[in-house]
């Protein structure tokens, strides 16, 4: 497994183990197929990222990064700092039935967007903490913390991935049996004490 370093090395074990080199073209495929179920499958803490959003005065909509899974906490960045409360949309519109101006206290997800409440009556800074989905491996972006750390996950995600495109379902059983054993380990990991609050983005 230490042979696995990169997108490039992944690439020539995927085939490697397939036994199948005319499947080159295909096996980027199957790291892609592999990276978003394990994007469903792990929970660790090398997934959390902070980024920055700026609201826009007289808008109540905030688009959320477009690689977020699920959200962990939103803080207005003014002098103090602030938690914006989540609500559910329906309950953003009761509690907030009015187009409202102001400094935003709370906050609901629509999709791929926040909206805020009240509605900004400025521009604000907002700091979003979330849950990021596996980076995509790429000829440009050839490694993340992920195939670092764990590359045996990596390529078994990958074979399982590729089984039913070869048509070898006999050997499901076995890769899926390897990548859980994998998915196990590292969420059996103390990344997290406590509970946090969990927003997923639809």
């Amino acid at each position: 497994m230490s042979a696995i370093t990169d997108y490039a090395s992944l690439q020539t074990a995927v085939i490697n183990w397939l036994h199948r080199s005319d499947l080159a073209a295909f096996v980027p495929d199957f790291i892609a197929l592999a990276e978003g179920k394990m994007s469903s499958d792990i929970v660790a803490r090398p997934m959390d990222v902070r980024t920055t959003l700026t609201t826009s005065t007289g808008n109540a909509y905030v688009t959320l990064p477009g690689d977020m899974l699920e959200m962990n906490r939103l803080i207005l960045m003014t002098d103090p700092v602030y938690t914006l409360r989540y609500e559910s949309p329906d309950q953003l519109s009761i509690d907030y039935p009015t187009a409202l101006t102001g400094k935003p206290s709370a906050f609901a997800v629509i999709g791929s967007q926040l909206q805020l409440a009240p509605i900004p009556d400025t521009a604000y800074t907002l700091e979003l903490t979330y849950q990021q989905r596996i980076p995509a491996l790429s000829s440009t972006n050839t490694t993340n913390w992920l195939l670092t750390a764990f590359p045996n996950v990596y390529l078994y995600a990958a074979l399982c991935a590729a089984q039913p495109f070869i048509m070898n379902d006999a050997r499901i059983p076995t890769f899926e049996r390897l990548y859980m054993q994998g998915i196990e380990a590292i969420n059996s990991i103390d990344w997290y004490s406590g509970s946090t609050m969990r927003v997923r983005a639809r």
